[in-house]
């Protein structure tokens, strides 16, 4: 990932926007079966990847936003702005600690708590019942078992979570 200006930015979510719009306003009516699965699962795959920039934004406002200026804590101004419940707003807040980037107190910028996971959302391979599988199962991992079995048993959860049934 590379730094973004305010411009480039805007002009990205508008195009977002946009290219939903089109894709609403289409009829499927001309379509075949197989074609209407292929675009089932391109659209889910899309959808699953949509999250990813979310956790940036969260990430954001966790490390920098006061409650004067988000006019409360984090959870209650998501649920707020978002019209979603608090707890859904918790829900995200730590997914997107474990799953986005993360800044070090130095500022250089560290990876994922969870890379496999994290990976395999982007490239939307894994959707949100896949992410709290792995998330829970990581949360109740006891703390005496090491980082090198913690990554591994993440990594492998990511990629049977994102494995074709086919």
């Amino acid at each position: 990932m590379y730094s973004s200006s305010r411009a480039e930015i805007v002009k990205r979510h508008d195009a977002l926007r946009d290219a939903i719009c089109d894709v609403l306003e289409l009829s499927y009516d001309v379509l075949t079966i197989p074609e209407c699965l292929g675009l089932l699962e391109s659209l889910e795959n899309e959808c699953r990847r949509l999250p990813v920039p979310g956790h940036a934004l969260i990430n954001k406002l966790a490390r920098q936003a006061d409650p004067t200026e988000l006019g409360g804590r984090l959870p209650a101004a998501l649920a707020d702005r978002l019209r979603i419940s608090r707890a859904e707003a918790t829900r995200r807040i730590h997914e997107a600690a474990d799953l986005g980037e993360r800044t070090a107190i130095t500022g250089e910028p560290l990876p994922p708590v969870l890379p496999a996971t994290a990976a395999a959302q982007r490239a939307g391979d894994i959707g949100a019942a896949h992410v709290a599988v792995i998330r829970g199962f990581w949360h109740r991992l006891p703390e005496c078992v090491d980082a090198e079995t913690r990554a591994h048993a993440e990594a492998q959860l990511a990629r049977l979570g994102g494995a074709s049934p086919r």
